[in-house]
Order: C-alpha cells, then sequence, then structure tokens
C-alpha cells in the first residue's frame, strides 16, 4: 500500500507549510470490500481480537503452519488493512517459511487503540505481550517486518527485544522527503512540509538501533513513495549510529520488492532460510 497523503485533508496547513501529525498517517479509511484469498497451501490462518493493556482492543491475524519455528510480525503500510493483505500475507509466508502474524491499525477491523503519539508508542511493546500471552510466538526465531510506513511500527516492535532481525521495505525515517513526494509537482515549490513537534517524541530511526539486532532495508528502484536514494540515506544513516544494516537495492517500484528474485534472495539470505 502507498503512503496515504491528501493535501488539506490528511495535514494540517498553515500558510504553505504541511505539517504532519499522528492522524495525518493513519487516516479513517472505509473497510474495503476484497474476494477472499484462500491460504497459502499447508498453511491456516486465525483471527483474534485481543486486548492491550490501556491501550485497547487490537485486531490480529496469524497465518501458521505445523511445524513452523520461525514468526514473522507484519507491520503494513499505512493503507493496509487485514482484510486487503491476503496476497501479501502468503508472500510473505511463501518467502520466509515462517508464521505470520499481522494486525489492524487504530480504527480498523475491531482495533479500538487511539491515534495518539502516546499509544503509537506503547504499541509495540504492549502487542508483542498480548502475542505472547495468546501463544503466537513461535520457539523459533522472531522478526519484525515492515513495509512503507509499517517500517516505524515494525521498528517500535522490534525494540521491546528477543528479535533475531529487524526487515525494512519500502521505507524510511525521513517522513517529510516522503510526504513531499506524495505532494503534486506544480505545488511543490510552494509547500513546506514539517513533522508535528507531538509526533517527533516517536523516534522511528532510533527504536530501529535500540532493537540491537541485524537490520535489513530494501528498496526498489523505481519506487516514486520511497526512492532508493532516501532508502539508502536512511540505512547509512542508522549504520553511522552503530547498527548492523544491509542495504538492497531491488528491481521494481512500491510493494513490489518480493516480487523479484533479488528481493525474494535478500530477505531469505538475511533469515539464513535455505534455498529451496
Amino acid at each position: 500500500m502507498r503512503w496515504t497523503f491528501a493535501i488539506g485533508l490528511m495535514f494540517v496547513l498553515s500558510g504553505c507549510t504541511a505539517t504532519i501529525e499522528q492522524s495525518s498517517l493513519l487516516p479513517t479509511m472505509q473497510e474495503p470490500v476484497t474476494p477472499t484469498v484462500q491460504v497459502l497451501a499447508g498453511y491456516s490462518r486465525q483471527d483474534r481480537i485481543i486486548s492491550l493493556a490501556n491501550l485497547g482492543n487490537v485486531h490480529v491475524a496469524r497465518l501458521t503452519k505445523p511445524g513452523n519455528r520461525a514468526t514473522v510480525i507484519y507491520s503494513g503500510g499505512n493503507g493496509s488493512f487485514i482484510s486487503n493483505s491476503g496476497n501479501r500475507l502468503n508472500e510473505l509466508a511463501s518467502v520466509t517459511g515462517a508464521d505470520i502474524v499481522t494486525f489492524d491499525y487504530p480504527g480498523r477491523g475491531g482495533t479500538t487503540v487511539p491515534k495518539t503519539t502516546d499509544a503509537l508508542i506503547a504499541f509495540g511493546p504492549a502487542l508483542m505481550a498480548g502475542l505472547r500471552q495468546e501463544g503466537w510466538i513461535a520457539a523459533g526465531p522472531l522478526y519484525s517486518y515492515g513495509f512503507s510506513l509499517g517500517g516505524a511500527t515494525a521498528s517500535n516492535v522490534a525494540r521491546t527485544g528477543g528479535f533475531a532481525g529487524l526487515i525494512l521495505e519500502a521505507t524510511a525515517a525521513d517522513i517529510p522527503a516522503v510526504a513531499r513526494n506524495m505532494i503534486p509537482t506544480m505545488l511543490k515549490p510552494f509547500i513546506r512540509v514539517k513533522v508535528s513537534d507531538d509526533l517527533k517524541r516517536f523516534d522511528y530511526g532510533g527504536y530501529a538501533v535500540a532493537s540491537h539486532r541485524p537490520i535489513l532495508v530494501i528498496a526498489g528502484d523505481a519506487d516514486k513513495t520511497v526512492s532508493a536514494k532516501t532508502a539508502r540515506r536512511f540505512a547509512a544513516d542508522l549504520n553511522k549510529v552503530g547498527a548492523t544494516v544491509t542495504f538492497v537495492e531491488v528491481p521494481g517500484g512500491h510493494g513490489k520488492a518480493l516480487s523479484s528474485p533479488q528481493g525474494r534472495e535478500a530477505v531469505e539470505r538475511f533469515m539464513g532460510k535455505p534455498a529451496d
């Protein structure tokens, strides 16, 4: 899913300044009507509403297969719903050979967590506590995978510890740079993008570093939402502050990394998954 922005609707405008707030990043969206996607062969799907202490309820789903030891916690883009992620979850299961666990963002699918910066900061640790209590984390390696804006949540999840690695696809912590890609070309000279002081408290890059685990950053060479240049700079910034980061540029646009052999191989190599 692309990052969902609309000038005048998703930004708080003041003169020629577009200020990005928490509500801008997780817009209220109507549940999509999507056809049922058959679960990948050998897997079964489970859905739950679980309660997170002091935050509210969250809708979670899991693809699981008997004998799996690894688990991937998947954080989708800001336009994602569990209901329209069937193909993506199957794709992740196929590439990783792991159980895949995902969730709905606030206001979607029964998730009632508030859209505040404080709630977003608390969400990662609370989600992991809830999933462990539910028994949804397998006994083997645990990975956090974030796509697009979901990279921020995936990093927040990974900072809780116990992970083998963090995978960030088509994402970067430079939110203004990404947001500018959503502004029509003719308006770019007239609009300055900034992040609200409140949202700055959510430290995407800091959470990734705090995971203290290897990080894989994947960028598409034709991505017009989060350019390969922006993602490469993000990886370099993480390296500068002590993270162990592998950067891989693969063919394709936004959300197409796992459609390429190079993208699939990068994930498999990072996870130590034997070639088929």
